[in-house]
């Protein structure tokens, strides 16, 4: 039997306290990790943003700390095996979407005109996933916010104008029953007949679609959407939406949620020829009327 030499002994204990050095330096980085992934929760906690907002922004620190302290395992839960190589969380507020790097970056909220909240490059296959965040959590989300018939993708040379005939036919509905107290302001899809007409149905789900991952009553986004992204009670689901089918089913899985209504707000101070069709005169018992003509679409 060999036995190590003095020399070899000498190496061998070197090499052993370089390991332990080395463990102990791990152990340290991953600590201050941790305290900063605590601290940026703290500060999502102790800000004003909404409910929905610090969801988001949660949501993202949760991401950007299992990539850093390599819990792979737990990003391939969520996204699948693209991301057992890790994720990069990139920049929407840059013109070349640098990496994040800065867990502090992530606490502000994406801008209103963009329908991704979040982009997510799988490190394994460059592939980029432009997210929309939507928080379980708190109030429904909402897809459509408070817009008026005169918004720009419903005008005769909007995105959406081929699909503004069926759209006054559902809303017609909607307001016929609202003045015969059928139905509530809010009120599910599966209370208005008209949908059931498969072309009606298919041109309403195509706006859908459009306000889903597209853009707003504005017009496109300059950051769509080609995934979803769910928050609830500290869990992560992830859907993946890059292409036509993939969104199809997106909107046939969360179709029979989809609760609509009119609203005030939002609407252009003059109420012209081009908004009527969608106005509903809500009587109010101090003899004041509202003019509600904003579609509002959201989640229950």
């Amino acid at each position: 039997m060999s036995t190590l030499n003095m020399d070899e002994m000498e190496e061998q204990t070197i090499s052993d306290y370089e390991q332990l050095y080395k463990d102990e330096q791990m152990k340290c980085s991953n600590l201050e990790k941790k305290k900063q992934y605590l601290s940026a929760k703290v500060k999502v906690y102790e800000s004003r943003l909404n409910n929905g907002e610090k969801d988001e922004s949660l949501l993202l620190i949760d991401l950007f700390h299992y990539n850093e302290t390599k819990q792979y395992d737990r990003l391939v839960n969520i996204f699948g095996d693209d991301a057992s190589n890790g994720i990069h969380i990139l920049s929407m507020d840059t013109n070349n979407n640098e990496i994040v790097t800065d867990i502090n970056i992530l606490l502000s909220k994406a801008k209103g005109t963009y329908k991704s909240d979040c982009i997510i490059k799988m490190i394994k296959t460059d592939y980029i996933y432009y997210a929309s965040i939507k928080s379980k959590n708190c109030a429904n989300p909402a897809i459509l916010n408070h817009t008026p018939r005169t918004a720009n993708v419903f005008k005769p040379d909007g995105i959406l104008h081929e699909y503004i005939s069926n759209l006054d036919i559902v809303i017609q509905e909607y307001i016929d029953k609202r003045k015969r107290n059928i139905i509530g302001e809010d009120t599910s899809i599966e209370q208005l007949e008209r949908l059931k007409t498969p072309a009606i149905r298919l041109g309403f789900m195509n706006v859908l679609s459009y306000f889903v991952f597209e853009g707003s009553g504005r017009g496109y986004s300059n950051y769509k959407a080609n995934s979803v992204l769910y928050y609830e009670k500290g869990q992560i689901i992830f859907t993946k939406c890059r292409n036509s089918e993939e969104k199809r089913e997106y909107i046939e899985n969360i179709y029979n949620n989809v609760i609509i209504s009119l609203r005030d707000k939002g609407m252009p101070k003059n109420n012209d020829d081009y908004c009527k069709p969608w106005v509903f005169n809500d009587s109010k018992s101090d003899g004041s009327i509202k003019h509600k003509g904003s579609l509002h679409i959201r989640l229950k």
